[in-house]
């Protein structure tokens, strides 16, 4: 019976420290403005009174309050010393909302060891500008303003110019000064003139040391060929040979036949084998491809022209020699 007694006597002493200890804090939670308007700030806190030895557990927001109350950035910590071995400990948070209406912030929880603390609800009213449409017009949130005006920037463009002006100044001073005052000798270089019966046979001597049809390729060898006497043709007698057939250069060049019968001969035997390379596909034997070279060269040699065409160089001094020279030029 005494071992009841002293139980129930225990629990009782229990429960009267713990109430005790849990006396010993107090939480609340404050709003400093509970009207705003839209997309203002406002700073909710949550407050708590306990002895230096204990340890609050705050409650953990993200970035809403309540759903249309935004919070911003993370929440800032105070504490301030009570005395007695008593602290207060603070914790704020900035928020604010862009939907006007009337919001219930519930109570949050403390937790200090094993026992849970709630703060008091509170209340966020958020409205808009109130602007009659009919009397004001729409307006920026902020006025315009022009930036001031940046004199560094302005001369350092003023440097830059006047540099851009010296160096153009010097160039010029350059070029009358070493240039247009200097005498410039003229030169004409030798340049000669290639007559057609030589810029055949040097097409021919290429053709010739290609070796096309013993590769084989005697379709592109009689092509080469015939476009040479071709162009040898127009140049020398004056006749679109490029343009016409084999039969049509035949009855064009009858005066070539007056002239030099051998060399027309020739020209009609090449060009009939170079027909039937290129349209018949028909392969001619070795000595007839050496022999179809040997009619170009035959050709070109009976019936070309020598003439020589040469431009003399010469070298021409635009400094004057004399006074005469300055007040009577010379016709060169």
């Amino acid at each position: 019976m005494r071992t009841f007694y002293r139980l129930l006597l225990f629990l009782f002493a229990l429960l009267f420290a713990h109430n005790g200890y849990s006396q010993q804090i107090s939480v609340k939670a404050s709003i400093d403005s509970t009207l705003i308007l839209i997309g203002k700030q406002s700073h909710l806190s949550f407050e708590v009174a306990q002895p230096k030895h204990m340890v609050v557990r705050f409650p953990l927001l993200a970035d809403t309050l309540v759903n249309g109350v935004n919070i911003l950035g993370k929440p800032k910590m105070d504490t301030v010393d009570l005395g007695h071995d008593r602290i207060q400990v603070k914790q704020t948070y900035t928020v604010t909302s862009f939907d006007s209406a009337l919001y219930y912030i519930p109570s949050y929880k403390l937790i200090s060891g094993r026992d849970t603390f709630k703060t008091n609800p509170l209340s966020l009213k958020v409205i808009t500008y109130s602007v009659d449409t009919a009397k004001q017009s729409i307006f920026d949130i902020k006025k315009v303003y022009a930036p001031p005006f940046d004199w560094a920037a302005f001369f350092r463009m003023i440097l830059i110019i006047a540099l851009i002006l010296i160096v153009l100044a010097a160039i010029v001073y350059v070029i009358w000064k070493y240039v247009l005052k200097k005498p410039i000798p003229f030169i004409e270089k030798t340049v000669q003139v290639l007559l057609p019966h030589q810029k055949a046979i040097q097409e021919l001597d290429q053709i010739s040391s290609q070796k096309l049809w013993q590769h084989g390729r005697e379709k592109e060898y009689y092509t080469r060929l015939t476009e040479v006497i071709r162009v040898y043709m127009e140049s020398r007698f004056n006749i679109s040979a490029l343009e016409m057939t084999s039969a049509e250069i035949l009855d064009e060049a009858r005066m070539i036949q007056m002239e030099y019968p051998a060399a027309y001969d020739s020209l009609k035997k090449l060009l009939q084998i170079g027909d039937l390379v290129k349209f018949a596909k028909w392969h001619p034997q070795p000595e007839e491809n050496e022999l179809s070279l040997n009619i170009c060269y035959l050709f070109v040699n009976q019936t070309k022209v020598e003439e020589t065409i040469v431009a003399e160089e010469q070298v021409v001094d635009n400094k004057p020699e004399s006074a005469e020279d300055v007040s009577e030029p010379k016709l060169l």
